[in-house]
């Protein structure tokens, strides 16, 4: 089996600030905001050479299978680096994190919806 580069060292650099900026998010999109800012920030700490525009190639999708996509340009510059490197299971789990962030909002709205329906 080939040798793997890790890149856990800059993941945990920025996992205490993107858990916490994650949980003080109060909506939907300030989730989706947070996964795309921090997981280009981890590009940038894992030496990726991507410009701030880069972030509009940055996909956050709670509905997908993936959680997230990257679009072209940005896609076709990672692929060989996430054949090489564990990057794409850590923004894998990244975009899990987000999710489950997305869906307890969501929830917490139909909840208070609901709430108010009835007052």
């Amino acid at each position: 089996m080939e040798n793997q580069a890790s890149f856990m060292k800059q993941f945990r650099e920025i996992e205490h600030e993107y858990r916490e900026k994650l949980s003080e998010a109060k909506t939907p999109a300030e989730v989706g905001d947070t996964f795309i800012t921090y997981t280009h920030k981890l590009l940038i700490k894992a030496g990726v050479e991507v410009s701030n525009k880069a972030v509009e190639y940055i996909i956050f999708d709670p509905e997908g299978e993936e959680n997230f996509k990257f679009e072209k340009p940005l896609e076709e510059k990672l692929t060989s680096i996430f054949e090489k490197s564990d990057l794409d299971n850590i923004i894998k789990k990244m975009a899990l994190t987000a999710k489950h962030r997305h869906t307890q909002i969501i929830r917490d709205s139909d909840r208070t919806d609901m709430y108010r329906r009835h007052e």
